[in-house]
């Protein structure tokens, strides 16, 4: 079986660096602050065991462009998964993702029919809300 190992914003460095060293996988879920921004460099993805993925589903700067491209180029990494950009649209032109090893997807990560079944009905009840001149669930779906 897949042995699951995390770290969060009450972690430490030293947990950060021992998840990266011993993960296949690193898949990134963290909001981006001044504390995530650039959270991934090259130090950290030098730390990562060769051949290992790094996925990120979070906020394109939370890893640093440039040491990800350098990482793969080296062949450090075996491949990377992008579900969010740097900037948006991304440019398939870019180096970073014309690598064979890259797959990238257009900030789509979320679109499941969950989700817009959840965002239909908190829809509804807004429009509810509001004709009853009452507040509204949520300002965003």
């Amino acid at each position: 079986g897949m042995q699951i190992v995390t770290t969060n914003s009450q972690s430490n460095r030293q947990d950060l660096e021992q998840l990266l060293r011993q993960s296949d996988v690193v898949s990134i879920h963290c909001q981006l602050n001044t504390a995530t921004h650039g959270l991934l460099g090259q130090q950290e993805l030098q730390l990562m065991k060769p051949g290992a993925v790094l996925i990120n589903t979070a906020r394109g700067q939370i890893v640093d462009k440039a040491a990800l491209l350098a990482a793969l180029q080296k062949g450090r990494l075996g491949g990377v998964g992008l579900d969010v950009h740097w900037v948006e649209p991304a440019d398939p032109t870019e180096p970073l993702y014309r690598h064979p090893n890259v797959l990238a997807s257009p900030h789509m990560g979320s679109g499941t029919t969950e989700v817009y079944e959840r965002f239909a009905k908190i829809l509804y009840e807004n429009i509810v809300r509001i004709r009853e001149g009452r507040d509204l669930l949520h300002r965003l779906c």
